[in-house]
């Protein structure tokens, strides 16, 4: 592994916590000196928590698409396409600077929305550039996955917090922890695990997209509770559904046919 990557992961990590540092103060003109603090507190772990992810997950930066037999090339460099992602992670760590603040005025109640709003758009979009410049890789993969679900932790707990989502609506957030948790857990006690049951899903896909678009929307100060609390209870029990479904087929429960069982890998 090249330190040219490493360079380029340290150098990310800390642009990112700069530019926290910069919009707490910049806010600070407009909200108040006692803004800092608090949004630090809860933007920098988040941030954190992506850049140990990154750090931990760089020896991934090779292509997922190798010829058999052959050994994956390690990227000298993050890319285009994993830099955007990224960039999506540090919208959720600003978002999540939020959570400790009081509600803030007119102008400052439509940031986190607006944030979350770019995050999903965002999310359409890092893929299709990868694979248009040749980029798919495993790191990238599984950034894509971290903050998808980072997202969908932070941007709710803090609609439920502002009263714009129901705090049932946490269950779904916590459902991909639950699900790698249970997982993981499985595996260290040697029970049986179907991973291969278990592929990408184009409706767990398009379930996503639409939890994203409600989250946004309830974000902005805009529509009232009677929307928000039972449209997000509508938009989350499929989603749900398709992670016990999940469940139940990589713990051998559905599927049973065609399977080869995994107990040693890390499905995380």
């Amino acid at each position: 592994m090249g330190f040219a990557l490493e360079r380029a992961c340290g150098r990310v990590i800390a642009a990112g916590a700069g530019i926290l540092v910069a919009l707490a103060l910049l806010g600070a003109d407009a909200a108040g000196p006692r803004l800092p603090g608090p949004f630090l507190a809860g933007a920098l772990p988040v941030w954190a928590a992506v850049g140990v992810f990154l750090w931990r997950a760089r020896k991934d930066n090779h292509r997922v698409a190798i010829q058999e037999g052959e050994a994956p090339v390690m990227l000298p460099d993050l890319g285009l396409p994993t830099l955007v992602t990224l960039a999506r992670g540090l919208g959720i760590a600003a978002i999540a600077g939020f959570v400790a603040l009081p509600r803030p005025g007119v102008a400052l109640a439509w940031v986190p929305g607006l944030l979350y709003t770019a995050v999903a758009i965002a999310d359409r979009y890092d893929g299709r550039l990868a694979r248009r410049l040749g980029r798919v890789t495993v790191l990238g993969d599984r950034l894509d996955v971290m903050t998808d679900a980072l997202g969908l932790l932070v941007a709710p707990l803090l609609a439920v917090l502002w009263h714009r989502l129901p705090p049932w609506y946490l269950l779904l957030s916590a459902a991909y922890y639950l699900f790698s948790a249970g997982l993981w857990l499985r595996v260290r006690i040697c029970a049986p695990v179907y991973l291969e049951r278990i592929g990408k899903n184009p409706a767990a896909r398009f379930f996503a997209g639409c939890q994203m678009g409600l989250v946004a929307a309830a974000l902005f100060p805009v529509l009232p509770a009677s929307i928000t609390f039972p449209a997000a209870t509508v938009f989350m029990t499929p989603t749900l559904a398709l992670f016990v479904r999940d469940w139940l087929r990589v713990t051998g429960r559905m599927g049973r046919e065609n399977s080869t069982q995994l107990s040693s890998r890390n499905p995380t």
